[in-house]
C-alpha cells in the first residue's frame, strides 16, 4: 500500500517539477530577449576600421538610435533638453556622453505619450509614433495603436525604426526625409571614424 501512494506522488511531483523548470527556462528565456533587444548602446568613440571590418551590421545597430533622435530633431521638432550629447540642435556622441544618450533614449524609445509635442506627418501630437495611423480624439491627434504592449505601436516608435536602419543599411524615409544619407548622417552624430552605412 505505501508503495503505491509512493508511484503516484511521484510523477505529480516530477510533474510539477517540470512544470516549475520551464516556467523558469521561459521567464530567463523572456528576460535574455528582453534584455538583448533593448541594450544596444551607441558607440562610444571613434575606433579603427580593422576592428569591426567584418561587422558592419552590428555597428549599425548601435549607432542607429542616435541617428534617428537626430531626425526626429529636425524632422519633428524632438527637443530634448539639456543633455551633455546634444550641441545646439545637434546630436554629437563621444566616449563621455554615449551612456547618457542610451539612458535618454531608452527613456524615450516607445511611442509615447510625452508631454513636449511632436509634428509627424503634419499632426502636432504628443506620440514619437513615425508611419501610424492618425486619428483625431478629443482635439489631439494620436495614433491609431498606441498601448505599449501593442505590436502596431511597437512598430512604429523610434527604437523599431532604427532597428529598421540597421537592417536596411539606410535611413527611413517616414522619420528622416530625404535630405540626408546614413553616411552623412553618421559622420556629423559621430565624427570622423569608420562608416558601416
Amino acid at each position: 500500500m505505501a508503495m503505491q501512494r509512493v508511484a503516484v506522488t511521484r510523477p505529480r511531483r516530477g510533474r510539477r517539477a517540470v512544470a516549475a523548470r520551464a516556467v523558469a527556462v521561459l521567464a530567463a528565456a523572456g528576460l535574455a530577449l528582453a534584455g538583448c533587444s533593448l541594450d544596444l548602446p551607441p558607440k562610444p568613440k571613434p575606433r579603427p576600421t580593422a576592428t569591426y571590418a567584418g561587422n558592419p551590421a552590428a555597428i549599425r545597430l548601435a549607432d542607429a538610435p542616435a541617428l534617428l533622435v537626430q531626425c526626429a530633431i529636425r524632422q519633428a521638432g524632438l527637443r530634448p533638453g539639456s543633455q551633455n550629447w546634444l550641441t545646439g540642435r545637434n546630436v554629437r556622441i563621444t566616449a563621455t556622453n554615449a551612456v547618457n544618450f542610451e539612458t535618454w533614449f531608452h527613456s524615450h524609445d516607445t511611442p509615447g505619450p510625452y508631454p513636449q509635442t511632436f509634428v509627424i506627418d503634419g499632426h502636432q501630437t504628443h506620440y514619437l509614433a513615425f508611419g501610424a495611423t492618425w486619428l483625431h480624439k478629443f482635439g489631439q491627434w494620436v495614433p491609431a495603436h498606441t498601448a505599449g504592449s501593442d505590436p502596431q505601436a511597437q512598430r512604429t516608435s523610434i527604437y523599431a525604426w532604427s532597428l529598421w536602419a540597421a537592417a536596411q543599411d539606410r535611413l527611413p524615409s517616414v522619420v528622416c526625409g530625404t535630405s540626408v544619407t546614413a553616411r552623412e548622417l553618421q559622420a556629423e552624430v559621430f565624427g570622423p571614424a569608420a562608416n558601416p552605412w
